[in-house]
C-alpha cells in the first residue's frame, strides 16, 4: 500500500522538475551534518529535493523519525517528497 501512494505523489511532479532522495542517519553521517539540516535529535532523515532543469533548487522536504518510530524507508520518502511538492506550489 505504501508502494502506491509514493507512485501516486511522484506521479504528480511537473515533467520540467528532477527529484533527488537521500534517507540518512546516524551511522551514515555525523551529528554535525544533522544539526546542519536542523535535525540533530533523531537518528534518521529523508530529504527530498526538487530541481528545475537548470539545477535550481524549487522544493525541499523534510521527513524524520522519532526515536518512537520503526524507520521505513517507503514512509519518509512519501512524506518528504509531498512536502517538497508543497513549497513548490507555494
Amino acid at each position: 500500500m505504501q508502494n502506491v501512494a509514493i507512485k501516486f505523489i511522484e506521479a504528480n511532479i511537473p515533467e520540467n522538475l528532477h527529484l533527488k532522495v537521500h534517507h540518512l542517519h546516524r551511522g551514515k553521517i555525523s551529528k554535525s551534518q544533522l544539526k546542519r539540516i536542523g535535525q540533530h535529535n533523531t537518528e534518521y532523515v529523508t530529504l527530498a529535493r526538487l530541481y528545475d532543469r537548470d539545477t535550481n533548487l524549487v522544493g525541499e522536504g523534510k521527513a524524520t523519525c522519532s526515536n518512537r518510530d520503526n524507520p521505513s524507508r517507503s514512509v519518509g520518502r512519501a512524506v518528504a517528497v509531498g512536502r517538497a511538492l508543497q513549497e513548490y506550489y507555494a
